[in-house]
């Protein structure tokens, strides 16, 4: 079953700051590192100073840790974010979250971020990655760790990680209880060490099953051996089925959150751009990194059915307005070639002050 079992000391330490309710998302390791200063509480930045570089993953989710700013920024919605574009340009593809920290970190030491010195340790691990990718779904072996076929593998292979004693005490433990106990822990060294996060034979096998979500497949492989191990039916199928279950709930959760987000935009609301499609031109960007390069506009009409704002150009520091749209937005990243597609033809629009149209809320946030 799903379990959601923290480090309580560390949750307390997490802060929901107006960045992470305006939806804005870095477009490089600079702004990266401003929107985490406001965004961490004081807590979470004395256990970043204190933990070493080696480690910072842990304190993340989904690696160990509660703390999701910089995993939003680059998964889910935000997989194509400009944040994602600019670490995959300087070739860090698969660790993008770990360097965000390691800058964060030297920031907060007081030290000189330098991002070509935080890049070149990875470099080489992303390289040995890519190589990897090419056979991710189908070798049976990743950075040198045996990846299970199918759920009988992953039972052959727990049977031979533990000991009889070991396994005496996981079968008198209650399901219920021997998951929760083990999800953090040898739960985590599945997740990663089977690549269910980034993929593998294992992942696919239960992809074809309907379970797409990691902390899901791990799940049912412990539910699983706990069963397997006193002898009881593994009931796949109504597994299978509690999780799909869940997030056909979640996705209801999520609409009623949505709905609940547009409804807080008022007709006649002054509200601020996130410059999510690009800037018009470099000294615009620079200024909106700097927060004074402020878009306004003021919301004339709303469309609850598709989450539409007509809204009203109010104030740019460019005369010729903002970008609204640009389908560089909609390339597609390749996981397997680690490269872009391209659009055929290049289209891009913009408004000037004064202006309308109709936009999409989550292009602009509240001046609260």
């Amino acid at each position: 079953m799903r379990y959601f079992v923290g480090n309580v000391a560390f949750l307390l330490l997490i802060a929901i700051s107006g960045y992470a309710q305006r939806k804005r998302v870095p477009k490089d390791i600079k702004q990266a590192i401003r929107f985490l200063d406001i965004d961490c509480s004081d807590g979470l930045k004395s256990i970043i100073k204190e933990t070493a570089n080696t480690d910072l993953k842990k304190l993340s989710y989904p690696w160990g840790g509660n703390y999701k700013t910089i995993y939003s920024w680059t998964h889910g919605d935000n997989k194509e974010s400009q944040i994602v574009k600019y670490l995959a340009g300087k070739g860090i593809h698969s660790n993008q979250e770990i360097v965000i920290l390691i800058a964060f970190r030297e920031y907060l030491l007081g030290q000189q971020v330098n991002e070509a010195a935080i890049y070149e340790p990875w470099l080489g691990l992303e390289k040995k990655n890519t190589e990897e990718d090419k056979v991710r779904f189908t070798t049976d072996s990743l950075s040198g760790i045996y990846i299970p076929v199918d759920l009988e593998d992953c039972f052959k292979q727990i049977d031979g990680f533990w000991n009889d004693s070991t396994k005496v005490k996981v079968k008198q433990m209650t399901e219920d209880e021997f998951s929760a106990r083990v999800h953090l822990g040898f739960g985590m060294w599945i997740r990663n060490n089977w690549q269910l996060w980034g993929g593998s034979r294992l992942s696919r096998y239960f992809n074809v099953k309907g379970i797409h979500h990691p902390d899901d497949m791990s799940g049912i492989i412990l539910d699983s051996y706990h069963r397997h191990l006193n002898n009881q039916e593994i009931k796949l199928d109504e597994q299978i089925k509690h999780y799909q279950d869940y997030w056909d709930k979640v996705k209801v959760e999520e609409l009623a959150k949505k709905e609940e987000e547009f409804e807080a935009y008022k007709v006649g609301d002054t509200l601020k751009y996130t410059y999510r499609h690009g800037y018009l031109s470099k000294e615009q960007e620079k200024k909106e990194a700097n927060d004074i390069c402020i878009a306004q506009c003021v919301v004339l009409e709303k469309k609850k059915d598709n989450y539409l704002l007509k809204i009203r150009l109010l104030k740019s520091c460019d005369r010729r307005g903002i970008i609204i749209y640009d389908n560089k937005d909609v390339e597609l990243y390749d996981p397997i070639t680690k490269k872009w597609s391209k659009p055929k033809k290049k289209i891009k629009k913009r408004i000037r002050i004064g202006q309308s149209y109709w936009s999409d809320y989550s292009d602009w946030y509240t001046t609260d």
